[in-house]
């Protein structure tokens, strides 16, 4: 988070908080309309991706945690700490990938914090969730390609969202 005289940035945190209820709502619009049996199409980490890239890997961990257990309050499903970790874990690899090893902003560094979030997050961590409550091997069998999928689209969007100079100036805003 970004510290200004030793004071945490307040604005920083109710984004963090709007984006974290934006993955929320987006996760159970498309869950209501974008589910066909086991496959459920979504694109609730943009919000969480965008926070750990726009605000760092704690910040967007925390999105991504946040969006999980609003998503498990609100659905009347128990926490599985194994899917928190690895709602969180999108954010923070995003973060990381995005403002440690890739400082440079552009096409590769939107296009490689997305499909690392999603490979460590989506395809790894949360299909081993998955599996602890009894979805087998096929889950992890569909995750693989439709994440892959979602990840093309969501750097698209995400691209879209940091390539506009408006958006970057409100960020940069934010940050201050």
């Amino acid at each position: 988070m970004s510290k200004k005289n030793n004071v945490i940035n307040i604005k920083i945190i109710a984004v963090c908080g709007m984006l974290a209820a934006i993955s929320f709502l987006i996760g159970w619009v498309c869950k209501t309309y974008m589910t066909f049996g086991p496959i459920r199409i979504t694109f609730d980490n943009i919000p969480v991706i965008l926070a750990g890239i726009c605000f760092g890997p704690l910040c967007g961990a925390a999105v991504g945690a946040i969006a999980d257990l609003l998503s498990c309050v609100f659905s009347g499903f128990s926490v599985n700490i194994v899917i928190t970790l690895g709602a969180a874990s999108i954010g923070a690899v995003s973060g990381i990938v995005s403002n440690y090893i890739l400082k440079k902003r552009g096409a590769v560094q939107v296009f490689t914090s997305t499909i690392s979030a999603h490979i460590i997050g989506s395809m790894i961590i949360k299909s081993i969730g998955l599996s602890i409550i009894g979805f087998g091997g096929f889950v992890l069998f569909y995750r693989v390609p439709l994440y892959i999928c979602i990840s093309v689209i969501e750097f698209y969007v995400i691209y879209l969202l940091l390539k506009n100079k408006t958006f970057n100036r409100e960020i940069e805003k934010i940050k201050r």
